[in-house]
């Protein structure tokens, strides 16, 4: 069950990292849901759950809006791999700063790839105008967008269904 539970939550980041918050957005800055839920996926779960669902969903993503195969899946399983490696290392307490400035880092993390695989490819750009303009806004917007998924988070995770095999952890962050 929980299997299917995290399932659906990837297809609801699908849909909203692709219809809803393309068009909710300010000044072409939106937060990145994908990334705030592979960071608490990564938190509650301990395992490498979150670099699962973020390869996936980058897949998806690349098959749905990108010419380039590898664009989205290899920025955001690398960045799902990296929340595994810190969260596994962290002593979490029930803190919303934690989950926040983790989100933020991730997505920092993931633009700096995305613009490195961007170079790779040939085009020309200004890395420090890319970061003024779009990386260092997008992951504030995305930690202070993070408490949000967080808490919804946590309301899934309390649920019969998702009983991880770390239940003790679980029960030690409730």
């Amino acid at each position: 069950m929980r299997i299917i539970m995290l399932a659906c939550v990837a297809v609801i980041n699908l849909i909203l990292t692709g219809t809803v918050f393309v068009n909710i957005n300010i000044a072409g800055i939106s937060p990145d849901i994908l990334i705030c839920s592979m960071a608490a996926i990564a938190l509650f779960e301990k395992n490498m759950m979150s670099a699962l669902i973020g390869g996936i969903c980058g897949i998806t993503l690349d098959i749905m809006f990108s010419g380039i195969i590898g664009f989205y899946t290899i920025p955001l399983f690398l960045a799902g791999a990296v929340l595994y490696f810190v969260c596994n290392r962290l002593r979490y307490a029930d803190n919303i700063l934690i989950p926040s400035l983790l989100a933020a880092g991730t997505v920092f993390l993931k633009e700096l790839i995305s613009a490195l695989i961007v170079y790779m490819l040939g085009y020309s750009f200004s890395l420090p105008f890319m970061m003024a303009r779009y990386i260092l806004p997008g992951t504030l917007v995305t930690a202070l967008f993070m408490p949000l998924v967080h808490l919804a988070f946590t309301q899934i995770y309390r649920s019969p269904a998702m009983r991880p095999k770390y239940i003790d952890d679980i029960k030690k962050l409730l």
